[in-house]
């Protein structure tokens, strides 16, 4: 287990996670998405919802954008009955955000690690958030800027292959002929304008780092 995986929450991101078990209980849903980490983010009053309310994002839009996304149940069956499970996706959003900790030196995951991480997975949040007008690729540049890292850890090559090439942590696909390029413009943690050089995946679009 490597120091990103023994990483803890602070109060804002543990909170943040409870919140989104939450929002999926009342949504009806069994287990909680990237969606769901999402509304807990905008419900729990830290800098990352602040930063999602800053970029034109409301718990009302996101909630109703969210029920559109992926519907509501009856909630049969979900009750307290302990806590719900987690998508891949969301496991990964979470996973991510300890990643990005580590890259920031810090002990602690905060809720903007975990807004990160769940910028960086192409889930459903990020369906949401498009549907809100919210750009996404530019939202995750100005936050991974602000942090002073990457938007994503650079791919790596399968191992034990001689002829492995890098792959995309998102789909898996090799990256050889797959990359795009594209300048966006972010704001740094002076608040001034930079343009900023984004590598994505050309088959998912997942953005892989700063060129």
């Amino acid at each position: 287990m490597g120091p990103a995986a023994r990483q803890g929450f602070d109060d804002t991101a543990a909170h943040a996670v409870v919140l989104a078990e939450r929002e999926a209980r009342e949504l009806g849903h069994d287990r909680v998405g990237t969606e769901h980490l999402l509304l807990g983010l905008l419900t729990n009053g830290s800098d990352a919802s602040t930063t999602l309310t800053t970029s034109g994002v409301t718990l009302a839009a996101a909630r109703i954008k969210v029920t559109e996304a992926v519907g509501m149940s009856s909630g049969l069956g979900v009750g307290d009955r302990g806590p719900l499970g987690r998508t891949p996706r969301a496991e990964r959003a979470l996973g991510r955000s300890a990643r990005f900790a580590h890259l920031d030196g810090s002990d602690v995951i905060t809720s903007k690690h975990v807004l990160l991480g769940v910028l960086d997975v192409e889930g459903t949040a990020g369906q949401v958030l498009r549907g809100l007008g919210v750009d996404v690729e530019l939202l995750r540049a100005s936050l991974a800027d602000a942090e002073g890292h990457p938007a994503a850890p650079p791919p790596v090559a399968r191992a034990g292959r001689a002829d492995a090439s890098p792959r995309c942590p998102s789909c898996n696909v090799t990256l050889e002929e797959q990359l795009v390029y594209r300048v966006v413009t972010a704001t740094s943690a002076s608040g001034a304008p930079r343009d900023v050089a984004l590598v994505s995946c050309g088959a998912c679009g997942s953005v892989l780092g700063t060129a």
